[in-house]
């Protein structure tokens, strides 16, 4: 207790300690205004089968009770005691499940479950999502500490609070450090990593490099990007130190070259006591998860082919261009010249911050590697962005006589991007600057990713919901599902079952989805029946631009162009069979909505698996209908099952429809029987 008083009487702690506790109430008290992200069911689901697995041995959730726990909006007065998490209510995803199942280490998701468990679960002062998500912003807070207090002893007290303002006004950070549970505790992990080891190089402090292996252990059992922090200290310790290496080695004390050596061992001695998916074949576990590392950041080119030059994808940088405050892209050019030009003072810590920026954008954009989603994955590089900001508004004031009116000037300027975060609160993780023309010019130009709340804007969707839709309503996604928006949040008497999708038979359901440029997307006959056929009844708008939609697929919200019901099409239709071909002439063009192909299987023929339909107005120009056959079309139900195929088309116009089947002995090409469904 004597220590920790001694601490917070140091004078060089009380800026950070105080800026990151206002980060940090900041960021409490807007915390309900965010909904999770994709990655966060998972996470908050293995956190709880892993601390449940910790405190009680047990695998499964068979001695909880029992909730139906939607509409109670995780508030703990809602829900009976023992509280029961709804990320415990899956029975599958218990720990049986995920004590083998691959992917990012587990650290993150065991703390989450832990804020949960005694916030929520035990004392019940906040509820279900918020107790999960105190982890993220204390985390993140633990970030703004760090970058405050590095700026500080190196450049000073201006330095530190022009840190600060760049990195809680980015609006990606402080969207994301809110609902992410991966990239700002990971980024938090790499800058304390980064920070203490920096520190333990004076006078080779064993305390300071005890907590930068804490820092890298943590970092590692959240992702192993922190592994990416490695070159960036060993490409800094060779060049300052350059030609005195050996005479540095010599220098250090026995202790701290020990605890340098077993640090490795430490690190991964951390990550195998908290990850059960390796306590059984370690090696061979171990293996895989780096194989899944591999395959997720090299595997596939997932931004268009004009983005890549001799192989290098410039996506990730012109996205951190894009979507970075104008006035904090003039500090951190200012603040990279002046790296450059004194790099040879203060132990040149100004290279090691352009080295950790420069490093982890490098990793992705290199032939051969890849990156989706802008950035976030790779939110280490925004901590040093903020110190070499800060060194870029310390230099500003150097150049000037009158140096604290520009030092005040440059604090001031920084009501301008603290008022963007006001205009697009919550959807701040949508931001684009001027130059690409705001959301609005990066939708126009078709940029990679734009809109993309990763989750965030269902919350927005579910409270219109909530208040609007009639008693007994019901609701489906998409593309989405309930994992993405937990049915907690959703009114008890709406049906959430997520069956509820019944295309043109228009059954009067509410469909939502998040709208933006979604290079995976699926569901291809849902999508374009929704944007063509129906007029959303809600849109969820940030500078213009719906990130969100919700429509109603009854006739009153269809457009008049569609107002008509299905109808069998009468003329006599002509089949051609051509090896694996199936073409049907309807004789004239006509809109199409639904083709029911009846065949007889027969022995040994070959059931369908990765077939599709083209359609064409004139035989000769074909347009391929995206989805498969078998898939699930509508309702959850897969348009190919024995015996026959219902694929369905969204009102396209056609005279020719073409059936390209998996093999010429597929069981489709025998005695098909075919009707057709238009509207008309």
């Amino acid at each position: 207790m004597k220590k920790l008083i001694n601490f917070l009487k140091e004078r060089s702690w009380r800026l950070p300690l105080l800026l990151a506790t206002i980060f940090f109430v900041a960021s409490f008290l807007t915390l309900r205004d965010y909904g999770i992200s994709w990655d966060e069911t998972i996470h908050f689901s293995r956190g709880q089968a892993y601390l449940y697995y910790f405190l009680t041995g047990k695998t499964n959730y068979n001695d909880l009770p029992s909730y139906n726990l939607q509409g109670t909006f995780g508030k703990p007065q809602n829900i009976p005691t023992p509280r029961r998490s709804f990320y415990q209510l899956n029975d599958f995803h218990n720990g049986d499940y995920y004590i083998n199942a691959i992917g990012h280490p587990p650290i993150n998701d065991i703390l989450s479950a832990l804020g949960n468990y005694v916030f929520f679960q035990k004392f019940g002062v906040l509820d279900d999502i918020s107790a999960h998500h105190l982890f993220n912003i204390i985390a993140s807070s633990i970030l703004v500490f760090v970058v405050v207090m590095f700026a500080k002893e190196t450049f000073g007290t201006f330095a530190s609070v022009i840190s600060f303002l760049v990195l809680c006004t980015y609006p990606l950070f402080w969207a994301e450090s809110h609902f992410n549970i991966k990239d700002p505790p990971e980024a938090a992990f790499f800058a304390g990593f980064i920070w203490t080891f920096y520190k333990s190089l004076k006078n080779f402090s064993v305390k300071w490099l005890a907590f930068s292996i804490l820092f890298f252990s943590l970092g590692m059992g959240t992702k192993f990007n922190i592994l990416f922090a490695i070159p960036i200290v060993v490409v800094y310790l060779l060049y300052r130190y350059q030609k005195n290496i050996l005479k540095t080695i010599s220098s250090m004390p026995k202790v701290y070259i020990i605890l340098l050596i077993l640090a490795p061992i430490i690190s991964l001695v951390f990550l195998t006591i908290s990850w059960p998916f390796l306590w059984h074949d370690w090696l061979g576990n171990l293996v895989k998860v780096i194989d899944y590392y591999r395959n997720v950041g090299t595997s596939v080119n997932y931004q268009p082919q004009n983005y890549y030059f001799a192989g290098f994808n410039t996506s990730p940088i012109l996205w951190i261009i894009f979507t970075t405050p104008p006035i904090t892209l003039v500090l951190f050019c200012v603040g990279v010249i002046s790296a450059i030009l004194t790099r040879k003072k203060k132990a040149s810590v100004s290279l090691l911050w352009l080295f950790w920026f420069l490093i982890p954008i490098l990793r992705v954009i290199i032939p051969g590697t890849s990156i989706y989603g802008g950035v976030r994955q790779i939110m280490e590089y925004l901590p040093a962005m903020a110190l070499l900001a800060g060194l870029g508004a310390y230099q500003i004031s150097k150049w000037f006589s009158k140096g604290r009116i520009i030092s005040l000037f440059l604090i001031l300027i920084f009501i301008w991007p603290i008022s963007i975060l006001f205009k697009l609160h919550p959807n701040e993780n949508v931001y684009f600057n001027f130059l690409i023309g705001g959301l609005k010019g990066a939708q126009s130009k078709n940029f990679p990713s734009w809109g993309n709340s990763f989750g965030n804007a269902y919350l927005q969707g579910i409270n219109w919901i909530n208040v609007n839709a009639e008693k007994g309503a019901k609701l489906s996604l998409i593309q989405g599902t309930r994992l993405n928006v937990p049915p907690i949040l959703v009114r008890k008497d709406i049906d959430f079952s997520g069956i509820h999708w019944s295309g043109i038979n228009r059954g009067g359901e509410y469909l939502m989805e998040l709208t933006f440029n979604d290079t995976t997307k699926e569901f291809h006959y849902a999508w374009e029946y929704v944007d063509k056929f129906l007029d959303p009844v809600y849109e969820l708008k940030v500078d213009g631009v719906s990130i969100l939609k919700i429509w109603k697929n009854d006739f009153d919200h269809t457009k008049k162009e569609y107002q008509f019901t299905e109808s069998t099409y009468q003329s006599p239709l002509i089949i051609k069979k051509n090896a694996n071909l199936l073409t049907v002439d309807l004789n004239k063009e006509t809109r199409l909505s639904r083709i029911k192909l009846i065949f007889t299987p027969f022995k040994d023929c070959f059931p369908i698996t990765t077939s599709f339909v083209e359609i064409s107005s004139d035989g000769t120009n074909w347009l391929r209908e995206k989805d498969w056959i078998p898939y699930p079309q509508v309702g959850l139900k897969s348009n190919s099952e024995k015996g026959q195929i219902e694929f369905y088309i969204a009102g396209e116009k056609a005279r020719y429809i073409r059936f390209w089947l998996d093999n010429v002995d597929s069981c489709a090409l025998n005695k098909p029987n075919i009707s057709i469904m238009i509207i008309e």
